[in-house]
C-alpha cells in the first residue's frame, strides 16, 4: 500500500505486461499525490493575496450583481486579517475600490462591496489588468497570489479585446507569480476567453448558468486554496530508447517530444493530479525479461515557496505470449481515466455540432457515448445531463456546458482513493473533489446557503 503521508508518484499501466515480440501502444496513468491532511493545530502560513475583479456592466444589473457581491463577501469573510485583498470593478471604466492591503477587520471591503452598482459596457481586459497590477509587486511574499475574475459578457471595449492577447497576458502574469481564476455567468459571456485565461493563467475556470449557481464554485475555489499543498508541478517523463510517448490530457507541455515536461494543476492535501500517456513500444523491446520503459520525476513547491520532494518512479514490465497477456485484467482506474478523456473529446465534437445547429448529430453522439461508457457512473451522468440540455436546442448554453464539462474531464484533480462505481461516497469529500454532473449548475449547495 502506498504511504499516504508523503508526496509520491504512482505509475499504472493498462495491463502489467507487454505482448512478446509485437510492436504495441500501452496506455499508462501517472498519478502525482499530495499527502493526506493532518488533523493538528492550525499552523501559521504566508498570506494569500487575492484581487476580486467584478464586472458591473449593465447586463449584470439586479440579481447577477447582487450574487457576485455576495460571493465576494463570502471570500472576504474567509480570509485571515493578515491576508491581502484588493477589489476592482469594471464596466467601460475600471475602478480600484480597495487597493491591495491587509484585510484587517474587513470593514473596508464590506463597505466598498455595498456600494457596487451596475454601469455600462465591458472592459474585461482593463479590469483583469488592474487586479493583476495590484498583486504583482508583492506576489513573491504570498502563499498564493490570484486574480478572481467574474464577468457575464465579452471583452468588447478597452485597449485589448483579442482572446489570445488577453490569455497571453494571463500566462505572463502567472510566470511572475500571479495566477488567474475566471467565473463566467449566464449565456452571453465568451467561454473560450474565460477558459483560456484560466488555463494559461494557472488558475481554475468555472461558470454559473444563473446567478444562483455562482456561490458553489466560489466556495469551491476558496476551499481549494485553503487546502493547497503543492504548486508549480512539473512532471518530467523519460522513456527507454526507441519508445515514444504521447500525452492524452490537455495540459501545457514544455521541452521536446523525447523528454516532455508536463505542467500539472496545483494539488491540495488528500488529492492527486494525473496524466494519461500512451507509450509506443517497438517489437524489439517486447522481448523476454523485464524492461524499464518509463521514468517519472516531479518538481513542485509548497505554498510557502519551499521545494517539495517527490521520489522518482519507474515502470518496468515483462513480456509474455499473447494468450497469457489476454488473460490479464485491465486496471480499472486506467480504464476510467481513458473513458473520461474520450468522453471529453466527444463533448467537444458535440459542441461543434451544436454551434452549427446540427442537433441530430449532437443527439447521436451523446447516445453513442452513453452506450460506450455505460460502466462509468460519473461519465454517464454528465452525458445524460448534457443530453437533457441539448433538448432545449439552446446553442449558447450547450456550448458552455460542453466546453466546461470537457475541460473538467481532461484536467481535473481527483481524490487519491476515488470510488469508481458510485458518486454517493463523495458526500463528505471536500467540495473541490466532488464530481458534478453539470458544471454550470449548483449541485451541492445547501438551501440555507442560497438564502444568506
Amino acid at each position: 500500500m502506498p504511504d499516504t503521508n508523503i508526496p509520491q508518484i504512482l505509475i499504472q499501466p493498462l495491463k502489467p505486461a507487454l505482448i512478446a515480440g509485437v510492436g504495441q501502444k500501452l496506455p499508462v496513468l501517472i498519478r502525482v499525490q499530495a499527502p493526506d491532511p493532518v488533523a493538528s493545530e492550525k499552523k501559521a502560513r504566508r498570506p494569500y493575496h487575492l484581487a476580486l475583479v467584478i464586472d458591473r456592466s449593465g447586463s449584470m444589473s439586479g440579481q447577477p450583481l447582487a450574487e457576485a457581491v455576495r460571493c465576494a463577501k463570502h471570500i472576504a469573510d474567509q480570509l485571515e486579517p493578515t491576508d491581502v485583498a484588493a477589489l476592482v470593478v469594471f464596466d467601460e471604466h475600471v475602478q480600484t475600490l480597495v487597493p491591495a492591503r491587509a484585510v484587517g477587520d474587513r470593514t473596508a471591503l464590506h463597505l466598498a462591496l455595498s456600494r457596487v452598482h451596475s454601469g455600462g459596457t465591458t472592459n474585461l481586459h482593463g479590469g483583469w489588468q488592474a487586479g493583476a497590477d495590484e498583486l504583482l509587486p508583492d506576489a513573491g511574499q504570498a502563499a498564493l497570489a490570484r486574480v478572481i475574475l467574474l464577468s457575464d459578457g465579452n471583452a468588447n471595449v478597452g485597449e485589448i479585446t483579442d482572446t489570445d492577447a488577453i490569455a497571453t497576458l494571463c500566462a505572463q502574469a502567472a510566470e511572475r507569480g500571479v495566477t488567474t481564476s475566471t467565473y463566467g455567468l449566464g449565456r452571453d459571456f465568451n467561454e473560450e476567453l474565460m477558459v483560456d485565461m484560466a488555463k494559461r493563467g494557472g488558475g481554475n475556470h468555472y461558470y454559473g448558468d444563473t446567478a444562483a449557481d455562482l456561490f458553489e464554485p466560489f466556495a469551491e475555489e476558496f476551499d481549494f486554496i485553503s487546502a493547497l499543498c503543492a504548486r508549480n508541478l512539473r512532471l518530467s517523463l523519460a522513456t527507454a530508447p526507441g519508445v515514444t510517448i504521447r500525452l492524452l490530457n490537455d495540459y501545457p507541455v514544455d521541452g521536446d517530444t523525447g523528454i516532455p515536461v508536463i505542467r500539472l494543476p496545483d494539488i491540495a492535501f488528500g488529492a492527486e493530479a494525473w496524466a494519461l500517456v500512451e507509450l509506443e513500444i517497438p517489437a524489439g523491446l517486447a522481448i523476454d525479461g523485464a524492461r524499464q520503459l518509463l521514468q517519472a520525476a516531479v518538481t513542485a513547491s509548497t505554498p510557502e515557496g519551499k521545494p517539495l520532494a517527490f521520489a522518482d518512479t519507474t515502470l518496468t514490465l515483462p513480456a509474455m505470449p499473447v494468450a497469457a497477456w489476454e488473460a490479464l485484467l485491465t486496471d480499472p482506474l486506467v480504464v476510467a481515466r481513458q473513458a473520461e478523456l474520450a468522453a471529453g473529446k466527444l463533448l467537444e465534437e458535440a459542441r461543434a455540432a451544436a454551434e452549427h445547429g446540427d442537433w441530430n448529430t449532437v443527439d447521436r453522439l451523446l447516445a453513442e457515448a452513453r452506450q460506450r461508457f455505460a460502466d462509468q457512473p460519473w461519465v454517464i451522468e454528465v452525458l445524460q445531463s448534457m443530453a437533457e440540455l441539448a433538448r432545449s436546442m439552446d446553442t449558447a448554453r450547450c456550448r458552455k456546458e460542453a466546453l466546461y464539462s470537457s475541460r473538467k474531464m481532461r484536467s481535473r484533480i481527483s481524490a487519491k482513493e476515488e470510488a469508481l462505481d458510485s458518486l454517493m461516497m463523495e458526500a463528505g469529500a471536500p467540495s473541490f473533489l466532488r464530481r458534478k454532473t453539470a458544471q454550470g449548475k449548483a449541485q451541492f449547495d445547501k438551501p440555507e446557503d442560497s438564502q444568506k
